[in-house]
């Protein structure tokens, strides 16, 4: 790599005007020996200008969820953006390098060079230079996905997000508002990006306002004829939406309700996968007159609905991406930096002084026990359920997931204290009330539309980590539609199989996803093969007053979650384990086989909220307590 000068490689620049970096990277590298190729050490660049090799550098770039708008952002500039893939898009075909010539009649020789569109939308010609194609040798492909922010993020996880980004960012740039109109030429009429593409070449590709073209390849069906649609109806982008999972979600105008188009590059292509929860290093593309706004012409089938407005649905071109399973705005990091060296030492940073934990672990306790009518099993239920997560699999089954059903839950009392409760602890949390009307009208699961070429978001598609509560207090009897039928079985596919089913006419298709699923019931859930049943007994509510200060419990749920390491059984605890399950099995032939799985994950919980790595017998034996008071306030309500 040729060496660059001070400035080229400063991290004000890389951030201020990454393009201006890309562009002379490119030059020298051309300069050095011919054509770069598809990528010419720009990522590495940026990586080792920003020092992201430390992850904690990261909250050095501005991000786009933590701005109130994403006017205040700079067009052009480098900034990360969090969030779901909520849909994938076919790869583009896309202009990447042009020949740029001088403008004269007979442009002299030796004068002309070849440049890069790579990581833009659209590029315009230098004072008395014009833009000339290559022909197949400039073509590349990029592919592109369509994100929405987290859904579900509580109030301090956001909080959190921003707080630390304004702690660690320089001075953020700021985008004058434009003073007049734009140079640039609006989309035409023969644009069928589905992400919003590029503007086209003039046919002698020497237009003043050239701007690299994208091409996608079509779906069809089967049968070589184009799919028929699942909706029904040609909608426009607006009328489309942002395609948020929960609806209520979105506010247009909003930073934290932004969703954008990425385009990827390189090896990242094809790195992601519908349901990732990524964060997205690249390059803010804000082009306002950039989309068709005009009616649907018809004559290509969704063309409007997958070409949203960029002023309502921003373009990202990534740099880099980082995969960020069970995120938590405390511990922002991927699996791979936050090795378990690293989690030890976050431990020692946090709650290593005497009574620490313990005393984490009592306010998160607490808080739970409000919002639970002070039932003490319940809440050491719920716990473990918050500090659950999958370490390994055992054929298909995910070892350490398993569902919770709040049972008996007390006739007039609201649901959503309860849901209060769990969001002042995790940062992702969602309740929906479970019913006929909501089974009957809600799109609980994603349903491709052919005809727009989209898949339309449900209130199921959410992020690893997410607490689901399914609120079933509501139910009556009713007539449940051919659609509710296929709800609900979406909704048991989710919580028995951790997978999410997205409807695509012909068949499903099944994307695994892990979310911690808490139903609440006034008899037994109508969701079958619930994991573990706890009828609830509401108390005398605990004395009211202001509640501990929640950030270690926080950090500590948050410290469980990230890891995904085994928890060490020794023999006798084993052998103890097989003998408690043998006398459970006599005394309750009700009990499944099944239970024993959901036995392990519930010691893990509970010896990792305790800070323990080890079962030893009284853990083991205080987890049995649990469930022997567990399993007879079952007998007795009727509900094994």
């Amino acid at each position: 790599m040729p060496c660059m000068d001070d400035a080229i490689a400063s991290p004000e620049l890389a951030i201020a005007e990454p393009l201006t970096v890309i562009d002379a990277l490119f030059q020298a590298r051309s300069a050095a020996g011919g054509p770069p190729g598809a990528a010419w050490g720009e990522r590495e660049h940026f990586l080792r200008a920003l020092g992201l090799d430390d992850e904690q550098s990261y909250a050095k770039v501005p991000c786009l969820n933590d701005m109130a708008s994403t006017d205040f952002a700079k067009r052009l500039s480098l900034v990360r953006y969090r969030g779901l893939v909520q849909d994938i898009f076919e790869p583009e075909i896309y202009v990447a390098m042009l020949e740029e010539q001088d403008a004269s009649t007979t442009p002299a020789p030796g004068t002309s060079r070849i440049i890069t569109t790579k990581y833009r939308e659209s590029i315009e010609p230098a004072p008395g230079k014009v833009l000339k194609d290559v022909g197949r040798d400039g073509l590349s492909q990029r592919g592109a996905c369509y994100l929405v922010p987290l859904p579900g993020e509580t109030p301090w996880a956001c909080e959190a997000s921003a707080r630390q980004a304004a702690q660690s960012a320089p001075t953020p740039t700021v985008q004058e508002p434009p003073t007049g109109p734009s140079k640039k030429r609006s989309q035409p009429e023969d644009d069928v990006d589905m992400a919003g593409n590029d503007t086209a070449t003039a046919k002698d590709g020497s237009d003043s306002g050239l701007c690299a073209p994208a091409f996608r390849r079509g779906r069809t069906a089967a049968n070589g004829n184009a799919a028929p649609t699942t909706l029904g109806g040609m909608q426009n982008s607006d009328e489309f939406g942002l395609n948020f999972p929960l609806p209520w979600e979105e506010k247009r105008g909003s930073g934290a309700s932004t969703a954008c188009i990425v385009k990827l590059y390189d090896q990242d292509v094809d790195a992601l996968r519908v349901c990732d929860t990524v964060e997205i290093l690249g390059i803010l593309c804000m082009h306002a007159e950039m989309a068709n706004l005009c009616p649907s012409s018809g004559e290509v089938l969704g063309e409007d609905a997958r070409s949203p407005s960029h002023s309502l649905v921003p373009r990202l071109h990534a740099i880099s991406i980082r995969k960020l399973p069970f995120f938590h705005p405390l511990l922002p990091f991927t699996p791979d930096w936050l090795s378990e060296a690293r989690l030890a030492a976050a431990y020692q940073a946090n709650l290593s002084a005497p009574g620490a934990h313990a005393a984490a672990r009592s306010a998160a306790v607490a808080q739970l026990a409000r919002g639970l009518g002070g039932d003490m099993l319940a809440t050491e239920y719920v716990l473990m359920m918050l500090a659950s997560r999958s370490f390994a699999k055992h054929g298909d089954k995910p070892l350490g997931a398993w569902s919770l059903n709040l049972a008996r839950w007390p006739q007039g009392v609201d649901v959503s204290s309860f849901g209060q409760a769990v969001s002042e602890l995790v940062p992702r949390a969602v309740l929906l009330p479970l019913n006929t009307q909501t089974l009957n009208t809600k799109k609980w699961r994603p349903v491709k539309d052919y005809q727009a070429n989209r898949l339309v978001a449900g209130q199921l598609q959410l992020a690893h980590g997410t607490v689901l509560i399914l609120d079933e207090t509501g139910l009556v009897e009713g007539q449940v539609t051919a659609p509710g039928v296929k709800s609900l079985t979406a909704v048991g596919t989710l919580v028995t199989d951790h997978h999410l089913a997205c409807d695509f006419a012909a068949y499903d298709v099944k994307i695994p996803v892990e979310l911690s699923c808490i139903l609440v019931s006034n008899g037994k859930s109508i969701v079958k093969l619930v994991d573990t049943v706890v009828p609830v007994q509401f108390e005398a509510l605990p004395a009211q007053g202001e509640s501990c200060p929640l950030d270690a419990a926080r950090f500590l749920l948050g410290m469980i979650t990230r890891s995904t390491k085994v928890l060490n059984i020794p023999e006798a605890v084993a052998a103890q384990i097989s003998d408690d399950f043998a006398k459970i099995r006599e005394m309750l032939q009700e009990v499944p086989p099944e239970l024993c799985h959901t036995w392990m994950a519930l010691a893990r919980a509970s010896c990792f909220s305790h800070g323990e790595d080890e079962l030893t017998l009284e853990r083991w034996n205080s987890v049995m307590q649990l469930e022997k008071q567990r399993l007879g306030r079952c007998k007795l309500q009727g509900v094994l």
